[in-house]
């Protein structure tokens, strides 16, 4: 171990490195060879623990070469391509997304009202052969997993199963598009149309199997089901009581009719005033419980209760009852139940992520400690040993994140010619699970000058960062003014704003020198705001300086400028400059806590949520093709237009460019109706384009899946991820208050690199008997028991 006298030596690329500074390589301090099979399971089994893999695959050393190779950065990245091409090809396909617009009128005005269409469309066999290309990709994705992982793996698992039939099944159904040449007759016309692809709606499949995270979240989702389907009754018998209830008190007046001409959604009854109160929105059963759906997300609030509340003000009862009960009641308690339910699953299944990895570190030790004979497990964790000198021989090989790896390396080299047990060599790797780490201050620069070292203590007290702050704030607030006073006098050669953005560069330049030569470069390039501000002041200096080339001096007189030729006006300049300032100002985001915690949260969303990115790209991939396949060219303008419009219907609207003619605009007609503001119209019009209410379906469908569903799975993870970070963060500062650390020497940085990292406090040590057992059922590795 380290003592006083000594400084621990580190080890980095395959050389150690002592306290001279000096790099001896690790076979002259460890002359005793590792056997190399050995050595390659335990790099495996290594890698296998730091990406939470299983080991049970095979071990001997042609598979593990395979294995590793499978597992390389290069494949990998190769798979992911295919699967990214493979669902982009839907842009390109029949009916391919490449026009400049997907409105219909804008369109047929350009046919000049021919049904001739001016979209490019790529011959048949184009996309089918990049299709071909990926798919015998995925089989040979197959046969290397299956290969890996052996027979009795491969019937065990689901996903594999599924594998192949989704494979089987889409080359079946790529032969089949070609035996019909891409397309087929519509019936009854001269017209064709693109076939039916079912594999399209298969493809999203390989993007989930290809993750281990999404499959985990996706069964997590499907255990989480029940409970959501438990409230979403609750929130169904809410609608339909209500929607009784609204029936019977806007009931429909005898003998009203709907006008001939008019569709269902635009009633109107007969004889009002006669009769007394009749709300259009409650004719029928159906339509009464579309509009409560409706108004359950105010998409349509207040509108629909206008009818009502015209008439008495004491309506208005029943629409507020509706809201505060099925808005702020029962979503709020679905938001619960899903939070409480989805985390729950979540954090069971990444236990399970959490013991292959002890399991995977356990597998490596053994092999390491046991090279010169079978692996013999011991129930007494302290009975084994394995030299230091075999850990770095491993670590030289294992892929690791640079600070892990430093942190390892770090930590062997205080027991370099020394032996580690299985606990000690278990908390070497728990280094992999560190979610903070601390960030010492390097010295600053020493100056023998009284004046310079009082500057230097200026410029680092946290008050010059109060004064900075307060500049840029100073800065925003004069742009502003002038913006909103002057704003119709600002033209391109006339404007306060150049002399006041010069004088402001200025300042920013001269503040990032002197904290860049007084407080030193290593000072400066851990402060994440520093190396910020000195991005956007150097992006302000370069447009001011083109501006001082293209317009001279700003204090000169700016009506001369009138008759200067340039390339660039200044206006366009001054714009620039004043955006780069307004970037500047998030720098008082590290001032303040709170502001600085949410800021380093949505970081780690964007980081660490590619799981449940890819989730959200399958099912609106799967809903867009499903979408295409049942609204393609219902509404088209040459079809769908009326005469007499109806304020705020799908006409009066001009939604001539949602529709589901191709992939791009089903995409972005989803997620119109994912936002719910409007969706009513989709809702009404698609109904009235297929004269049928089981079209409605789809979308409520859709809201269904996007909105309670996905994204209340997705608030779940934002607020673990919050109070994760909250809580961490606080309590490491209470430890260094209480070992009192002074926070000007050092400083913690809270990072959340997985959501393993995040459900990591939560998650129980697996037992020794429970990691031996596992061991043991091993079905290729040779253990004496």
């Amino acid at each position: 171990m380290e003592t006083p006298d000594t400084e621990p030596l580190t080890a980095s690329a395959g050389c150690i490195q002592d306290n001279s500074h000096t790099k001896i390589p690790a076979e002259e301090l460890f002359p005793e060879e590792d056997d190399e099979d050995i050595l390659l399971q335990a790099v495996v089994f290594v890698e296998d623990a730091i990406h939470y893999r299983s080991i049970h695959h095979r071990v001997d050393p042609r598979s593990l070469r395979l294995y590793r190779l499978y597992y390389s950065n290069l494949v990998q990245w190769s798979l992911y391509t295919a699967i990214s091409v493979l669902l982009i090809l839907a842009f390109f396909e029949r009916p391919s997304s490449l026009s400049y617009t997907a409105d219909t009128h804008v369109l047929f005005k350009d046919r000049n009202g021919t049904n001739v269409t001016d979209k490019w469309e790529p011959p048949c066999g184009v996309t089918e052969s990049i299709e071909l290309v990926c798919l015998l990709l995925f089989v040979a994705d197959f046969v290397v997993k299956t290969y890996l992982v052996g027979k009795d793996k491969f019937l065990k698992s689901p996903w594999l199963i599924a594998y192949v039939c989704i494979l089987v099944v889409s080359l079946l159904d790529w032969m089949a598009t070609l035996g019909v040449l891409c397309v087929v007759q519509v019936p009854g016309t001269l017209q064709y149309r693109p076939v039916l692809r079912i594999r399209r709606f298969l493809r999203p499949f390989f993007l989930l199997q290809n993750s281990s995270l999404m499959k985990k979240t996706v069964n997590c989702i499907k255990r989480t089901l029940p409970e959501i389907f438990a409230v979403l009754v609750l929130q169904f018998l809410h609608v339909y009581f209500f929607t009784i209830i609204g029936m019977l008190l806007f009931s429909e007046p005898v003998g009203s009719t709907i006008p001939k001409g008019r569709n269902s959604s635009t009633w109107v009854p007969v004889q009002e005033k006669l009769t007394g109160l009749s709300d259009p929105n409650f004719h029928s059963l159906w339509n009464a419980f579309i509009t409560l759906l409706v108004l359950l997300t105010t998409a349509n609030n207040p509108d629909v209760m206008m009818t009502a509340y015209s008439h008495n003000r004491l309506y208005s009862v029943y629409f507020i009852l509706f809201l505060a009960i099925g808005l702020y009641l029962l979503f709020n308690m679905m938001t619960a139940v899903i939070y409480n339910q989805f985390r729950g699953y979540l954090q069971s299944s990444l236990q399970g992520s959490f013991f292959r990895r002890r399991v995977a570190v356990r597998a490596a030790f053994e092999v390491l400690c046991h090279q010169h004979g079978g692996v013999e497990l011991s129930m007494n964790p302290s009975d084994d040993f394995v030299r230091v000198s075999s850990i770095y021989h491993v670590i030289e090989k294992v892929s690791l994140p640079k600070a892990a790896e430093r942190r390892i390396t770090d930590r062997l080299g205080r027991d370099m010619f020394g032996t580690y047990n299985a606990a000690q060599f278990q908390k070497v790797f728990d280094l992999l699970d560190l979610d903070y780490e601390v960030h010492h201050r390097p010295p600053l620069p020493a100056f023998r000058h009284s004046w310079l070292q009082f500057l230097q203590k200026m410029i680092a007290h946290r008050y010059f960062e109060y004064l900075c702050c307060l500049v840029a704030l100073a800065n925003i607030l004069t742009v502003s003014i002038l913006l909103t006073i002057e704003y119709d006098q600002l033209n391109a050669t006339n404007s306060d704003l150049e002399l006041l953005n010069f004088v402001f560069v200025v300042y920013y330049l001269v503040e990032q020198c002197l904290k860049f030569v007084l407080l030193g470069w290593r000072y400066y390039r851990i402060r994440k705001t520093y190396i910020f501000d000195a991005l956007v002041t150097v992006g302000l200096v370069i447009v001011e300086i083109m501006t001082l080339v293209e317009y001279g001096s700003p204090f000169s007189h700016l009506d001369q400028k009138d008759r200067v030729k340039t390339t660039i006006e200044l206006w366009d300049l001054i714009r620039i400059t004043n955006i780069l300032i307004m970037f500047r100002l998030l720098r008082v985001i590290s001032l303040f806590k709170t502001m600085s915690l949410v800021l380093s949260t949505l970081l780690d969303l964007i980081k660490n949520m590619r799981a449940f990115a890819g989730i959200l790209i399958v099912i609106y991939y799967i809903f867009a093709i499903l979408g295409m396949e049942i609204f393609s060219g219902t509404t088209d303008y040459e079809t769908f237009r009326t005469v007499n419009l109806t304020c705020g219907s799908y006409q009066q609207l001009n939604y001539w460019a949602n529709n589901f003619n191709d992939f791009a605009s089903a995409v972005v007609v989803l997620w119109d109706v994912m936002v719910v503001n409007n969706w009513m119209v989709f809702l009404f019009a698609y109904k009235d384009a297929l004269h049928t209410g089981w079209a409605q379906l789809f979308f409520i469908v859709w809201w269904l899946v996007s909105v309670v569903v996905y994204v209340n799975c997705f608030i779940a993870l934002v607020l673990e991820n919050f109070i994760t970070k909250w809580d961490k963060s606080n309590s490491i500062n209470d430890e260094q208050e209480e070992e009192g650390r002074s926070r000007t020497l050092s400083f913690t940085e809270v990072r959340v690199e997985s959501v393993h990292h995040l459900f990591r406090s939560g998650l129980t040590e697996p037992k020794e008997e429970e990691i031996l057992e596992e061991l043991r059922n091993h079905q290729h590795l040779e253990i004496k028991v």
